[in-house]
């Protein structure tokens, strides 16, 4: 188990519907994140992994139901994001450093085992935690990245043609163009998201654009630089695997490509609409179908 401890956040306030009493700081591999943890100690607890560029904010509308369900929900923000730490070196923000946190932070907060769940950068942890760590996985919820394999291994041609931006980022330039008529590409970028302003205000910071965006691609994707992908374990525990059709930036082949490497019980479930961040975009369903789908998973540990 990793020696990460835990101490109360402080100099937060959220008036977006998390209290900030929830929040706490966990020394996780030598860099403090903040960790949003609601709902009894002793409940079944859902781990959220959020995307980039946003913060614990993106599930300010999910977590509420969840906890009332009878969870206890916890979501750690990503080095660079929200109130964790911001470092200069960029190698800090990789995949593979965000599922190395992750874990520290289950392990701080004396998990055993638990569900995941996540989107975007957050889909990093989420994965590699389930087909690392099969035995302390309870099931795992996706927003529409399938299991990693399919993904960086050997994408399909379409997809490569959409990540096109991962490439532009690489580019130092591309700060200054982001920045340039009051963020007037990075809005357009982001159409499908409406936390805009929230986002906004984490890249406004010092260090914050490259901290809670550009970093995580230029440590994980560069072609230059980046650590080759190496397969990752098949998935088996149950996943429960949520898609739209209208992901700008995730095709739905993907979803194919990925499948074969998930190999125990297996739900997908279209949400018509949601973009790319479902959880934020189409709350109500997400927060239906995800609450229904830990239940059955907890019926089904009780039977047996």
């Amino acid at each position: 188990m990793s020696n990460a401890h835990t101490v109360p956040a402080t100099g937060t306030s959220t008036t977006d519907g998390l209290p900030s009493k929830n929040y706490k700081m966990i020394d996780a591999l030598g860099h403090q994140l903040r960790v949003y943890d609601e709902g009894p100690a002793d409940a079944p607890t859902l781990v959220m992994f959020h995307g980039a560029p946003h913060n614990s904010l993106e599930f300010r509308f999910n977590v509420p139901a969840i906890v009332e369900a009878g969870y206890r929900v916890v979501v750690p923000e990503h080095l660079g994001a929200g109130g964790s730490d911001r470092p200069e070196e960029v190698e800090l923000y990789s995949g593979y450093h965000d599922y190395e946190r992750a874990v520290a932070v289950v392990d701080a907060l004396g998990l055993d085992k638990f569900y995941v769940e996540g989107g975007d950068r957050g889909s990093l942890p989420a994965w590699m935690i389930a087909a690392l760590n099969p035995e302390r996985v309870l099931g795992l919820i996706s927003e529409n990245v399938s299991h990693l394999n399919g993904f960086f291994i050997d994408p399909a041609l379409d997809q490569r043609k959409r990540s096109w931006y991962m490439s532009y980022f690489q580019f130092e330039a591309a700060e200054e163009v982001l920045r340039a008529d009051d963020w007037a590409l990075a809005r357009e970028f982001f159409d499908w998201h409406p936390d805009m302003e929230h986002i906004l205000a984490d890249w406004e910071r010092p260090n914050g654009l490259k901290a809670s965006w550009l970093n995580w691609y230029r440590s994980t994707v560069n072609p230059d630089t980046a650590p080759k992908a190496e397969p990752l374990p098949d998935v088996t525990a149950p996943v429960l695997q949520l898609y739209t059709m209208n992901d700008p930036y995730i095709g739905p082949e993907q979803l194919i490509t990925g499948r074969e490497f998930i190999k125990g019980p297996f739900t997908l479930k279209r949400i018509g609409g949601a973009g790319h961040f479902i959880a934020r975009n189409a709350p109500a369903v997400f927060n239906r179908e995800v609450i229904k789908w830990l239940g059955d998973r907890e019926n089904e540990r009780r039977s047996n």
